[in-house]
């Protein structure tokens, strides 16, 4: 394994003790800031506790993940924000359009006799921008790699996309892109909210399959998207639930409503189970290399610029020494001068800063390059951490940083 992180699982729900590793059902959720991944979990542990909505309201309420929403009073319009558990430093509950799990942990539901571990993902399309997003996926593929198998890999989406927005194209390109192709037979559409489209998939049905042909023509991966291995709940129910746990009490048509919702969405996870328990098991590592391949091939360039730099000076230097021969024959025994490149391995990784006051830009040949005045962290042994990136987020955990406002100071580790 490329690295070593420890088994970080939370839930209320006790797992089998005894289920051994390999036995054990490991689903990655992936999917669009607010789709609604947090709310799947927490929905999840109360489907398998209880059938129905009634036994649910009667019963105690598993909470799984801290959470809020909106929730407009029928009567009077008037907005009450409800609070499901309590807040913790993974989960954000206020910043709009940021994505609410900022980190990525897993929970275990003990499910017969086997553990099934759902693994949590920040967002993609985080409002903070691309950046973000790439420090996300970062986080999750360092994650993962505690873990050697996959079951599943879930995309979850909204059944009602009218329009292939870039938002949406970007999202579903980016999680397809980081998979290796192996996967394709662990991939599993997940649609939440789809109760109000009549539990069908809507409109993006088409956009979806529109962006899996344009998949398959430019990469030659046939990625399945079929009832098969599609499923269609609603989160609503587990809202109402949470209303109601609040105190708040709805008219008995919102209750049928929703129990028919609780219900139907009982029968999807244990067809969800089923055929996850059918699907071959994905070898972390094969994405964790792709990853890893892609993150090398783009830090070629700059080793490939100078060493052509560095051919076009010898190239100079000899024409220049045959100039030299051709005027004093005497000097041809001295040999033709080359400049060499001698790449000199550091002891122990360094992590750097690129701030003003820590390098500064010199001419070295004609060509601007960095130089650094100060080493903030000489002997740096963060896991995780791709070299010569800058805003890795593993680097939040170096010396380096701040410890007052938790802030990334620009720093990278070579």
């Amino acid at each position: 394994m490329a690295w070593n992180y420890p088994v970080q699982d939370e839930s209320a729900l006790k797992p089998n003790p005894y289920c051994p590793r390999e036995q054990e059902i490991n689903i990655l959720l992936l999917g669009p800031t607010g789709v609604g991944k947090t709310t799947f979990i927490n929905a999840f542990a109360n489907y398998i506790v209880n059938d129905t909505l009634e036994d649910a309201v009667q019963d105690e309420m598993q909470v799984i993940i801290p959470s809020s929403f909106s929730f407009t009073m029928p009567e009077s319009f008037d907005e009450k924000t409800i609070i499901i558990g309590e807040q913790n430093d993974n989960e954000n509950f206020l910043a709009d359009g940021e994505s609410s799990t900022k980190q990525c942990r897993s929970f275990i539901f003990p499910i017969g006799d086997r553990n099934l571990r759902m693994i949590d993902t920040p967002g993609i399309g985080d409002t903070r921008g691309i950046e973000q997003d790439t420090k996300n996926f970062h986080e999750i593929l360092s994650y993962l790699a505690q873990y050697e198998h996959l079951n599943g890999v879930c995309i979850l989406l909204k059944p009602n996309e009218e329009r292939l927005t870039i938002l949406f194209r970007f999202c579903v390109n980016e999680l397809l892109r980081h998979l290796h192709v192996n996967a394709k037979e662990n991939i599993i559409f997940i649609f939440t909210n789809a109760r109000a489209t009549f539990f069908a998939p809507g409109n993006t049905k088409k956009l979806i399959e529109n962006l899996l042909r344009k998949h398959q023509d430019e990469h030659g991966v046939v990625i399945p998207f079929s009832k098969e291995n599609t499923f269609l709940f609603d989160n609503e129910p587990f809202r109402y639930l949470a209303v109601r746990k609040n105190g708040i009490q709805l008219d008995d048509q919102q209750t049928q409503s929703y129990s028919r919702s609780w219900d139907h969405s009982v029968k999807e996870y244990s067809r969800f189970m089923s055929h996850m328990i059918t699907r071959p098991l994905h070898a972390v590592a094969n994405t964790i290399s792709l990853n890893e391949a892609e993150q090398l091939i783009r830090k070629l360039p700059r080793p490939i610029a100078e060493t052509a730099k560095l051919i076009e000076e010898n190239i100079q230097l000899a024409q220049e020494h045959k100039n030299k021969v051709l005027s004093n024959p005497e000097i041809a025994l001295e040999g033709i001068p080359q400049n060499k490149a001698k790449v000199i391995q550091l002891r122990h990784p360094r992590t750097v800063c690129v701030g003003e006051n820590c390098c500064r830009i010199i001419d070295v040949d004609d060509e601007k390059k960095i130089e650094y005045l100060h080493i903030c962290h000489d002997e740096c042994y963060l896991k995780g951490v791709v070299q010569e990136t800058l805003y890795d987020p593993k680097l939040e955990e170096c010396t380096a940083m701040n410890p007052e406002d938790g802030n990334t100071l620009k720093v990278f580790l070579f």
